[in-house]
């Protein structure tokens, strides 16, 4: 026993000392952890923020190259619209030119071309000049009170006998095209109404306009052989205009 209690005090101070050293062990074992912790979570937020800097740049690039794309696309498209309006503005006054030409040589009694309608039986020869020798022919456009050829800015006023070439104009209905097609262009207009007029009633046929305007006639009541002072009027309006007249199409 007197072995025992001579031991006693070294063996606690031993023991104390091994807790001491188990106490810093696991203060420093605990530092070492939230020290990684710490340096983990910074190196995962460097980790995202890199990351976030890198999505915003490729997105900003990614931008950048569509604004550029936009851009380019842009100016060829506007080149490309000039392009073609130079083009139209050319083939245009060409057309004009040509025309010009064509109506310089015009005499009363000539044939223009043709006129027909659309959703009627109208197809005939169109002269210039509307007298018998015309009508027996074909329609005719007058030729006088201020009344045009066709594609130029006035009115177009053409007739036909109402027994023969004009005999369909009743099944002319508002909105289908009237087509007279001439050595110079093919000039549409649609039409916009009908009506019963007198022959007297001249103010109803637009003679000396500037506006362009086309309108076909014939006596009525259709098919009517003998001599009437009614007229069957048809109104329509260039489906394609600028300041030199219809645009043929």
């Amino acid at each position: 026993m007197s072995e025992w209690k001579k031991m006693q005090p070294v063996s606690r101070k031993k023991m104390r000392r091994c807790l001491a050293g188990c106490a810093a062990a696991v203060f420093v074992s605990a530092a070492v952890s939230v020290a990684l912790i710490i340096n983990a979570s910074y190196t995962a937020r460097q980790r995202a923020e890199a990351e976030r800097a890198a999505a915003e740049a490729a997105a900003a690039s990614k931008a950048a190259a569509q604004a550029e794309a936009e851009c380019a696309a842009s100016e060829a498209a506007q080149k490309a619209k000039e392009q073609r309006k130079a083009e139209e503005a050319a083939l245009r006054q060409q057309q004009i030119e040509d025309a010009a030409a064509a109506r310089e040589n015009v005499q009363y009694g000539d044939k223009l071309g043709t006129v027909w309608v659309e959703g009627t039986e109208i197809d005939c020869d169109l002269y210039w000049g509307d007298s018998n020798t015309q009508f027996d022919a074909g329609a005719g456009c007058h030729a006088e009170n201020g009344c045009v050829l066709p594609g130029e800015n006035g009115t177009v006023f053409v007739g036909a006998h109402t027994g023969t070439y004009f005999a369909d104009l009743g099944s002319a209905e508002v909105g289908a095209r009237i087509h007279l097609q001439t050595d110079w262009g093919d000039f549409v207009y649609e039409i916009t109404e009908t009506q019963v007029i007198y022959e007297t009633d001249i103010d109803k046929v637009r003679w000396g306009a500037t506006e362009p305007s086309c309108i076909l006639y014939t006596c009525y009541p259709f098919g009517i052989l003998t001599h009437t002072d009614r007229r069957y009027a048809v109104y329509a309006d260039p489906v394609e205009v600028d300041e030199n007249g219809v645009i043929p199409q």
